[in-house]
Protein backbone atom coordinates (compact mmCIF):
# COMPACT_ATOMS: atom_id res chain seq x y z
CA UNK A 1 0.00 0.00 0.00
CA UNK A 2 2.85 2.40 0.80
CA UNK A 3 4.41 1.73 -2.60
CA UNK A 4 1.07 2.60 -4.23
CA UNK A 5 0.99 5.93 -2.40
CA UNK A 6 4.56 6.65 -3.53
CA UNK A 7 3.58 6.00 -7.13
CA UNK A 8 0.57 8.32 -6.77
CA UNK A 9 2.71 11.10 -5.30
CA UNK A 10 5.17 10.79 -8.17
CA UNK A 11 2.28 10.86 -10.63
CA UNK A 12 0.93 14.06 -9.09
CA UNK A 13 4.34 15.74 -9.19
CA UNK A 14 4.85 14.64 -12.80
CA UNK A 15 1.44 15.99 -13.75
CA UNK A 16 2.22 19.37 -12.19
CA UNK A 17 5.66 19.60 -13.82
CA UNK A 18 4.33 18.65 -17.23
CA UNK A 19 1.35 20.98 -17.01
CA UNK A 20 -1.15 18.11 -16.97
CA UNK A 21 -4.43 18.41 -15.02
CA UNK A 22 -4.03 16.78 -11.60
CA UNK A 23 -7.61 15.52 -11.78
CA UNK A 24 -6.41 13.01 -14.35
CA UNK A 25 -4.46 11.18 -11.66
CA UNK A 26 -6.50 8.27 -10.18
CA UNK A 27 -7.63 8.75 -6.56
CA UNK A 28 -6.75 6.27 -3.83
CA UNK A 29 -9.29 3.44 -3.35
CA UNK A 30 -11.18 4.11 -0.06
CA UNK A 31 -11.54 0.39 0.67
CA UNK A 32 -7.80 -0.10 0.23
CA UNK A 33 -7.19 2.85 2.55
CA UNK A 34 -9.50 1.28 5.13
CA UNK A 35 -7.66 -2.04 4.85
CA UNK A 36 -4.36 -0.23 5.29
CA UNK A 37 -5.68 1.53 8.40
CA UNK A 38 -6.92 -1.80 9.78
CA UNK A 39 -3.57 -3.46 9.19
CA UNK A 40 -1.88 -0.56 11.00
CA UNK A 41 -4.34 -1.01 13.88
CA UNK A 42 -5.79 2.43 13.30
CA UNK A 43 -9.29 1.06 13.78
CA UNK A 44 -10.98 4.42 14.35
CA UNK A 45 -9.77 5.65 10.96
CA UNK A 46 -10.79 2.37 9.32
CA UNK A 47 -14.34 2.68 10.69
CA UNK A 48 -14.63 6.30 9.55
CA UNK A 49 -13.58 5.37 6.01
CA UNK A 50 -15.86 2.32 5.93
CA UNK A 51 -18.86 4.22 7.30
CA UNK A 52 -18.61 6.69 4.42
CA UNK A 53 -18.11 3.87 1.93
CA UNK A 54 -20.95 1.63 3.10
CA UNK A 55 -23.61 4.16 4.06
CA UNK A 56 -26.98 2.45 4.48
CA UNK A 57 -26.22 -0.27 1.97
CA UNK A 58 -23.64 -3.05 1.85
CA UNK A 59 -20.83 -1.20 0.09
CA UNK A 60 -18.32 -2.83 -2.25
CA UNK A 61 -17.36 -6.46 -1.80
CA UNK A 62 -15.45 -6.99 1.44
CA UNK A 63 -16.41 -3.67 3.04
CA UNK A 64 -19.02 -4.96 5.49
CA UNK A 65 -16.82 -7.89 6.41
CA UNK A 66 -13.91 -5.56 7.13
CA UNK A 67 -16.07 -3.21 9.19
CA UNK A 68 -17.39 -6.15 11.23
CA UNK A 69 -13.82 -7.18 12.03
CA UNK A 70 -12.92 -3.59 12.86
CA UNK A 71 -15.84 -3.29 15.27
CA UNK A 72 -14.68 -6.50 16.95
CA UNK A 73 -11.22 -4.98 17.42
CA UNK A 74 -12.88 -1.94 18.99
CA UNK A 75 -14.89 -4.21 21.34
CA UNK A 76 -18.06 -2.90 19.69
CA UNK A 77 -19.63 -6.34 19.38
CA UNK A 78 -23.15 -4.94 19.01
CA UNK A 79 -22.17 -3.06 15.85
CA UNK A 80 -20.24 -6.11 14.63
CA UNK A 81 -23.41 -8.18 14.97
CA UNK A 82 -25.35 -5.57 12.96
CA UNK A 83 -22.77 -5.71 10.17
CA UNK A 84 -22.80 -9.50 10.08
CA UNK A 85 -26.59 -9.59 9.91
CA UNK A 86 -26.59 -7.06 7.07
CA UNK A 87 -23.96 -9.08 5.21
CA UNK A 88 -25.81 -12.40 5.71
CA UNK A 89 -29.04 -10.79 4.51
CA UNK A 90 -27.28 -9.37 1.45
CA UNK A 91 -25.79 -12.78 0.59
CA UNK A 92 -28.92 -14.72 1.50
CA UNK A 93 -27.04 -17.17 3.72
CA UNK A 94 -24.67 -17.45 6.66
CA UNK A 95 -20.93 -17.25 6.24
CA UNK A 96 -19.84 -19.99 8.64
CA UNK A 97 -16.20 -18.93 9.19
CA UNK A 98 -17.26 -15.31 9.62
CA UNK A 99 -20.05 -16.24 12.03
CA UNK A 100 -17.57 -18.19 14.14
CA UNK A 101 -15.27 -15.17 14.11
CA UNK A 102 -18.18 -13.00 15.23
CA UNK A 103 -19.04 -15.43 18.04
CA UNK A 104 -15.48 -15.21 19.32
CA UNK A 105 -15.67 -11.42 19.05
CA UNK A 106 -18.78 -11.38 21.24
CA UNK A 107 -17.14 -13.57 23.89
CA UNK A 108 -13.74 -11.87 24.02
CA UNK A 109 -14.66 -8.59 25.81
CA UNK A 110 -16.46 -10.48 28.59
CA UNK A 111 -13.24 -12.32 29.49
CA UNK A 112 -12.10 -8.98 30.95
CA UNK A 113 -15.43 -8.02 32.53
CA UNK A 114 -15.26 -6.58 36.04
CA UNK A 115 -17.76 -9.16 37.29
CA UNK A 116 -16.57 -12.68 38.10
CA UNK A 117 -19.86 -14.21 37.00
CA UNK A 118 -19.58 -12.69 33.53
CA UNK A 119 -15.95 -13.75 33.14
CA UNK A 120 -16.97 -17.25 34.17
CA UNK A 121 -19.75 -17.25 31.57
CA UNK A 122 -17.28 -16.09 28.91
CA UNK A 123 -14.70 -18.79 29.70
CA UNK A 124 -17.45 -21.41 29.82
CA UNK A 125 -18.53 -20.28 26.35
CA UNK A 126 -14.94 -20.63 25.12
CA UNK A 127 -14.92 -24.16 26.53
CA UNK A 128 -18.06 -24.96 24.55
CA UNK A 129 -16.36 -24.05 21.28
CA UNK A 130 -12.97 -25.53 22.23
CA UNK A 131 -11.14 -24.77 18.99
CA UNK A 132 -7.47 -23.88 18.66
CA UNK A 133 -8.46 -20.27 17.91
CA UNK A 134 -9.89 -20.11 21.45
CA UNK A 135 -6.50 -20.86 22.98
CA UNK A 136 -5.12 -17.28 23.29
CA UNK A 137 -8.19 -16.12 25.20
CA UNK A 138 -8.27 -19.24 27.36
CA UNK A 139 -4.60 -18.82 28.23
CA UNK A 140 -5.17 -15.19 29.15
CA UNK A 141 -7.93 -16.34 31.51
CA UNK A 142 -5.40 -18.58 33.28
CA UNK A 143 -4.23 -15.36 34.97
CA UNK A 144 -7.71 -14.32 36.14
CA UNK A 145 -8.00 -13.12 39.74
CA UNK A 146 -10.73 -15.69 40.43
CA UNK A 147 -9.78 -19.29 41.17
CA UNK A 148 -13.08 -20.47 39.72
CA UNK A 149 -12.39 -18.71 36.41
CA UNK A 150 -8.81 -20.02 36.30
CA UNK A 151 -10.08 -23.57 36.83
CA UNK A 152 -12.59 -23.15 33.99
CA UNK A 153 -9.80 -21.84 31.77
CA UNK A 154 -7.66 -24.89 32.59
CA UNK A 155 -10.51 -27.15 31.49
CA UNK A 156 -10.89 -25.12 28.32
CA UNK A 157 -7.20 -25.36 27.43
CA UNK A 158 -7.38 -29.11 28.05
CA UNK A 159 -10.26 -29.41 25.59
CA UNK A 160 -8.17 -27.80 22.87
CA UNK A 161 -5.60 -30.57 23.35
CA UNK A 162 -2.81 -28.14 24.28
CA UNK A 163 -2.56 -28.76 28.03
CA UNK A 164 0.78 -30.55 27.89
CA UNK A 165 2.28 -27.79 25.73
CA UNK A 166 1.04 -24.80 27.70
CA UNK A 167 3.72 -23.37 29.99
CA UNK A 168 1.14 -21.05 31.54
CA UNK A 169 -1.08 -23.97 32.45
CA UNK A 170 1.72 -26.07 33.96
CA UNK A 171 2.83 -23.11 36.11
CA UNK A 172 -0.58 -23.29 37.79
CA UNK A 173 0.55 -26.47 39.55
CA UNK A 174 1.68 -23.93 42.14
CA UNK A 175 -1.61 -21.98 42.12
CA UNK A 176 -2.87 -20.93 45.57
CA UNK A 177 -6.35 -22.36 44.86
CA UNK A 178 -6.77 -26.11 45.35
CA UNK A 179 -9.51 -26.23 42.71
CA UNK A 180 -7.06 -24.89 40.13
CA UNK A 181 -4.22 -27.25 41.04
CA UNK A 182 -6.61 -30.21 40.85
CA UNK A 183 -7.88 -29.09 37.45
CA UNK A 184 -4.33 -28.77 36.12
CA UNK A 185 -3.43 -32.23 37.36
CA UNK A 186 -6.43 -33.78 35.63
CA UNK A 187 -5.59 -31.96 32.41
CA UNK A 188 -1.99 -33.19 32.51
CA UNK A 189 -3.06 -36.72 33.33
CA UNK A 190 -5.49 -36.81 30.42
CA UNK A 191 -2.86 -35.43 28.04
CA UNK A 192 -1.16 -38.84 27.94
CA UNK A 193 2.29 -37.25 28.06
CA UNK A 194 4.40 -39.39 30.40
CA UNK A 195 7.17 -36.78 30.39
CA UNK A 196 4.99 -34.78 32.77
CA UNK A 197 5.20 -37.39 35.54
CA UNK A 198 8.14 -35.70 37.25
CA UNK A 199 6.17 -32.43 37.44
CA UNK A 200 3.14 -34.21 38.90
CA UNK A 201 4.84 -36.34 41.57
CA UNK A 202 5.59 -33.48 44.05
CA UNK A 203 1.85 -32.79 44.29
CA UNK A 204 1.34 -36.19 45.93
CA UNK A 205 2.40 -34.41 49.12
CA UNK A 206 0.03 -31.45 48.70
CA UNK A 207 -1.67 -30.43 51.93
CA UNK A 208 -5.11 -30.45 50.28
CA UNK A 209 -6.58 -33.99 50.02
CA UNK A 210 -8.31 -33.40 46.70
CA UNK A 211 -5.06 -32.13 45.17
CA UNK A 212 -2.94 -35.07 46.31
CA UNK A 213 -5.72 -37.37 45.07
CA UNK A 214 -5.76 -35.57 41.71
CA UNK A 215 -1.98 -35.98 41.46
CA UNK A 216 -2.25 -39.70 42.13
CA UNK A 217 -5.09 -40.04 39.61
CA UNK A 218 -2.98 -38.25 36.99
CA UNK A 219 -0.17 -40.72 37.60
CA UNK A 220 -2.61 -43.62 37.23
CA UNK A 221 -3.80 -42.16 33.92
CA UNK A 222 -0.17 -41.93 32.79
CA UNK A 223 0.53 -45.60 33.51
CA UNK A 224 1.32 -45.69 37.23
CA UNK A 225 -1.53 -47.87 38.63
CA UNK A 226 0.12 -48.24 42.04
CA UNK A 227 -0.73 -44.60 42.73
CA UNK A 228 -4.45 -45.41 42.92
CA UNK A 229 -4.08 -46.34 46.59
CA UNK A 230 -3.44 -42.68 47.38
CA UNK A 231 -6.63 -41.63 45.61
CA UNK A 232 -8.73 -44.20 47.45
CA UNK A 233 -7.35 -42.98 50.78
CA UNK A 234 -9.05 -39.65 50.09
CA UNK A 235 -12.45 -41.35 50.38
CA UNK A 236 -11.84 -41.66 54.12
CA UNK A 237 -11.65 -37.90 54.63
CA UNK A 238 -14.04 -36.64 57.34
CA UNK A 239 -15.38 -33.79 55.16
CA UNK A 240 -18.08 -34.89 52.70
CA UNK A 241 -17.15 -32.28 50.07
CA UNK A 242 -13.62 -33.71 49.98
CA UNK A 243 -14.98 -37.25 49.59
CA UNK A 244 -17.24 -36.11 46.78
CA UNK A 245 -14.32 -34.32 45.10
CA UNK A 246 -12.25 -37.51 45.24
CA UNK A 247 -15.12 -39.46 43.66
CA UNK A 248 -15.18 -37.01 40.76
CA UNK A 249 -11.42 -37.44 40.41
CA UNK A 250 -11.90 -41.21 40.21
CA UNK A 251 -14.66 -40.91 37.61
CA UNK A 252 -12.49 -41.15 34.49
CA UNK A 253 -10.05 -43.83 35.70
CA UNK A 254 -10.28 -47.30 34.16
CA UNK A 255 -9.61 -49.68 37.05
CA UNK A 256 -11.77 -52.34 38.73
CA UNK A 257 -10.90 -50.89 42.14
CA UNK A 258 -12.57 -47.63 41.11
CA UNK A 259 -15.90 -49.38 40.50
CA UNK A 260 -15.75 -51.02 43.92
CA UNK A 261 -15.05 -47.66 45.57
CA UNK A 262 -17.92 -45.98 43.75
CA UNK A 263 -20.36 -48.71 44.77
CA UNK A 264 -19.25 -48.44 48.38
CA UNK A 265 -19.85 -44.68 48.27
CA UNK A 266 -23.54 -45.32 47.51
CA UNK A 267 -23.83 -46.06 51.24
CA UNK A 268 -21.90 -42.98 52.38
CA UNK A 269 -23.37 -41.14 55.36
CA UNK A 270 -23.70 -37.93 53.30
CA UNK A 271 -26.43 -37.50 50.69
CA UNK A 272 -24.31 -35.43 48.31
CA UNK A 273 -21.63 -38.11 48.28
CA UNK A 274 -24.23 -40.81 47.61
CA UNK A 275 -25.64 -38.77 44.75
CA UNK A 276 -22.18 -38.14 43.29
CA UNK A 277 -21.39 -41.86 43.32
CA UNK A 278 -24.70 -42.75 41.64
CA UNK A 279 -24.21 -40.17 38.90
CA UNK A 280 -20.66 -41.31 38.14
CA UNK A 281 -21.65 -44.98 37.98
CA UNK A 282 -24.37 -44.10 35.48
CA UNK A 283 -21.98 -42.00 33.38
CA UNK A 284 -19.60 -44.94 33.28
CA UNK A 285 -22.42 -47.27 32.22
CA UNK A 286 -21.95 -49.62 35.19
CA UNK A 287 -25.25 -51.48 34.77
CA UNK A 288 -24.50 -53.93 37.60
CA UNK A 289 -24.76 -51.02 40.03
CA UNK A 290 -28.44 -50.44 39.18
CA UNK A 291 -29.89 -52.47 42.12
CA UNK A 292 -27.80 -50.51 44.64
CA UNK A 293 -28.71 -47.21 42.99
CA UNK A 294 -32.41 -48.17 43.09
CA UNK A 295 -32.23 -48.15 46.89
CA UNK A 296 -31.61 -44.40 46.76
CA UNK A 297 -35.02 -43.75 45.21
CA UNK A 298 -36.33 -43.52 48.79
CA UNK A 299 -33.31 -41.63 50.11
CA UNK A 300 -34.11 -38.91 52.68
CA UNK A 301 -31.97 -36.43 50.68
CA UNK A 302 -33.67 -34.92 47.65
CA UNK A 303 -30.46 -34.68 45.63
CA UNK A 304 -29.83 -38.41 46.07
CA UNK A 305 -33.40 -39.26 44.97
CA UNK A 306 -33.18 -37.10 41.86
CA UNK A 307 -29.77 -38.34 40.75
CA UNK A 308 -30.74 -41.95 41.49
CA UNK A 309 -33.82 -41.67 39.27
CA UNK A 310 -31.84 -40.13 36.42
CA UNK A 311 -29.06 -42.70 36.84
CA UNK A 312 -31.46 -45.65 36.73
CA UNK A 313 -33.07 -44.29 33.57
CA UNK A 314 -29.66 -43.93 31.99
CA UNK A 315 -28.62 -47.46 32.90
CA UNK A 316 -31.89 -49.34 32.32
CA UNK A 317 -34.02 -47.17 30.05
CA UNK A 318 -37.70 -48.12 29.92
CA UNK A 319 -37.13 -50.88 32.46
CA UNK A 320 -36.60 -48.25 35.16
CA UNK A 321 -39.87 -46.40 34.49
CA UNK A 322 -42.07 -48.21 37.05
CA UNK A 323 -39.47 -47.56 39.76
CA UNK A 324 -38.95 -43.86 39.13
CA UNK A 325 -42.38 -42.70 37.91
CA UNK A 326 -43.80 -42.25 41.44
CA UNK A 327 -41.19 -39.53 42.00
CA UNK A 328 -43.17 -37.28 39.65
CA UNK A 329 -45.13 -36.55 42.82
CA UNK A 330 -42.05 -35.86 44.94
CA UNK A 331 -42.32 -32.89 47.29
CA UNK A 332 -39.10 -31.40 45.93
CA UNK A 333 -39.41 -29.53 42.59
CA UNK A 334 -35.82 -30.29 41.60
CA UNK A 335 -36.46 -34.02 41.95
CA UNK A 336 -39.62 -33.67 39.87
CA UNK A 337 -37.61 -31.85 37.19
CA UNK A 338 -35.02 -34.65 37.00
CA UNK A 339 -37.66 -37.37 36.86
CA UNK A 340 -39.89 -35.64 34.32
CA UNK A 341 -36.89 -35.05 32.04
CA UNK A 342 -35.85 -38.70 32.01
CA UNK A 343 -39.42 -39.94 31.62
CA UNK A 344 -40.20 -37.67 28.66
CA UNK A 345 -39.18 -40.25 26.02
CA UNK A 346 -40.96 -43.11 27.84
CA UNK A 347 -44.02 -41.54 29.50
CA UNK A 348 -44.66 -38.23 27.74
CA UNK A 349 -48.26 -38.18 28.97
CA UNK A 350 -47.05 -38.22 32.57
CA UNK A 351 -43.90 -36.13 32.15
CA UNK A 352 -45.20 -33.23 30.07
CA UNK A 353 -47.71 -31.80 32.60
CA UNK A 354 -45.04 -31.86 35.30
CA UNK A 355 -42.52 -30.09 33.06
CA UNK A 356 -45.08 -27.46 32.09
CA UNK A 357 -45.99 -26.82 35.71
CA UNK A 358 -42.34 -26.47 36.72
CA UNK A 359 -41.69 -24.06 33.85
CA UNK A 360 -44.40 -21.83 35.32
CA UNK A 361 -42.73 -21.77 38.74
CA UNK A 362 -42.11 -18.32 40.20
CA UNK A 363 -38.62 -19.51 41.21
CA UNK A 364 -36.13 -18.99 38.33
CA UNK A 365 -33.84 -21.65 39.81
CA UNK A 366 -36.61 -24.23 39.33
CA UNK A 367 -37.19 -23.14 35.73
CA UNK A 368 -33.43 -23.31 35.17
CA UNK A 369 -33.35 -26.82 36.67
CA UNK A 370 -35.83 -27.95 34.02
CA UNK A 371 -33.51 -26.80 31.25
CA UNK A 372 -30.49 -28.38 32.87
CA UNK A 373 -32.25 -31.71 33.37
CA UNK A 374 -33.53 -31.77 29.80
CA UNK A 375 -30.09 -30.94 28.42
CA UNK A 376 -28.33 -33.58 30.46
CA UNK A 377 -30.61 -36.32 29.22
CA UNK A 378 -29.83 -35.55 25.58
CA UNK A 379 -33.38 -36.13 24.37
CA UNK A 380 -34.42 -34.40 21.09
CA UNK A 381 -37.97 -34.22 22.48
CA UNK A 382 -36.59 -31.62 24.88
CA UNK A 383 -36.06 -29.03 22.12
CA UNK A 384 -39.53 -27.40 22.26
CA UNK A 385 -39.17 -26.90 26.01
CA UNK A 386 -35.70 -25.41 25.63
CA UNK A 387 -36.87 -23.02 22.93
CA UNK A 388 -39.64 -21.88 25.25
CA UNK A 389 -37.24 -21.40 28.17
CA UNK A 390 -35.09 -19.21 25.93
CA UNK A 391 -37.92 -16.67 26.07
CA UNK A 392 -37.93 -16.62 29.88
CA UNK A 393 -38.05 -13.22 31.58
CA UNK A 394 -34.89 -13.81 33.63
CA UNK A 395 -31.35 -14.62 32.42
CA UNK A 396 -30.66 -17.78 34.41
CA UNK A 397 -33.24 -20.10 32.75
CA UNK A 398 -32.41 -18.60 29.37
CA UNK A 399 -28.69 -19.24 29.83
CA UNK A 400 -29.33 -22.86 30.78
CA UNK A 401 -31.59 -23.39 27.77
CA UNK A 402 -29.18 -21.69 25.36
CA UNK A 403 -26.26 -23.82 26.51
CA UNK A 404 -28.44 -26.93 26.20
CA UNK A 405 -29.45 -25.97 22.67
CA UNK A 406 -25.77 -25.82 21.78
CA UNK A 407 -25.55 -29.51 22.69
CA UNK A 408 -28.92 -30.81 21.48
CA UNK A 409 -29.63 -28.51 18.55
CA UNK A 410 -28.42 -28.45 14.97
CA UNK A 411 -27.33 -25.90 12.39
CA UNK A 412 -30.97 -24.99 11.80
CA UNK A 413 -31.07 -23.43 15.29
CA UNK A 414 -28.44 -20.83 14.38
CA UNK A 415 -31.28 -18.54 13.29
CA UNK A 416 -32.75 -18.79 16.80
CA UNK A 417 -29.45 -18.08 18.51
CA UNK A 418 -28.11 -15.22 16.39
CA UNK A 419 -30.52 -12.56 17.70
CA UNK A 420 -29.28 -13.32 21.23
CA UNK A 421 -25.82 -12.04 20.29
CA UNK A 422 -27.33 -8.58 20.83
CA UNK A 423 -29.09 -9.41 24.11
CA UNK A 424 -28.94 -6.82 26.88
CA UNK A 425 -27.48 -9.39 29.32
CA UNK A 426 -23.75 -10.10 28.90
CA UNK A 427 -24.00 -13.72 30.10
CA UNK A 428 -26.84 -14.42 27.66
CA UNK A 429 -24.82 -12.94 24.78
CA UNK A 430 -21.67 -14.91 25.45
CA UNK A 431 -23.58 -18.15 26.10
CA UNK A 432 -25.37 -17.74 22.78
CA UNK A 433 -22.02 -17.13 21.10
CA UNK A 434 -20.63 -20.30 22.67
CA UNK A 435 -23.66 -22.30 21.51
CA UNK A 436 -23.28 -20.95 17.97
CA UNK A 437 -19.58 -21.81 17.96
CA UNK A 438 -20.33 -25.32 19.16
CA UNK A 439 -23.05 -25.94 16.57
CA UNK A 440 -20.76 -24.69 13.81
CA UNK A 441 -18.03 -27.00 15.07
CA UNK A 442 -20.10 -30.18 15.26
CA UNK A 443 -21.91 -29.58 11.96
CA UNK A 444 -18.72 -29.31 9.88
Amino acid sequence: MESMRRVLRIAVITAVVCGLPVAAVPAADPLSEARSAYEKRDYAKAVTLLDALIGKGSGPSGALELRMRTHIKLNASGKAVEDYNRLAEHRGKDDRPLLRELALGVIAPAVLDMREQMRGAAVTALKEVAGADMLPLLESALADQSGMVRALAVEGVARTGHAAHSDRLRKLLQDPAAIVRAAVLRALGESGDRKLIYEIEPLLKDDQPRVSAAAAAALVALGRPEALTTVLEGLKHPKPDERAAVLRILAHLKDARVIAALKAALADRDGNVRATAAGILAERGEAEAAPAIALLIKDPMAIARGVAAASLARLEGAKAVPIIEPLLQDENPFVRAEVAAVLLPHRPGSAEPVLRALMQSRDPSVRSAVGKALAYRGNPAALPYLLELMRDDTPRPRITAIRALGHLGSEQHLATLKPLLSDADVAVRVTAAGAIGRLLQVSK
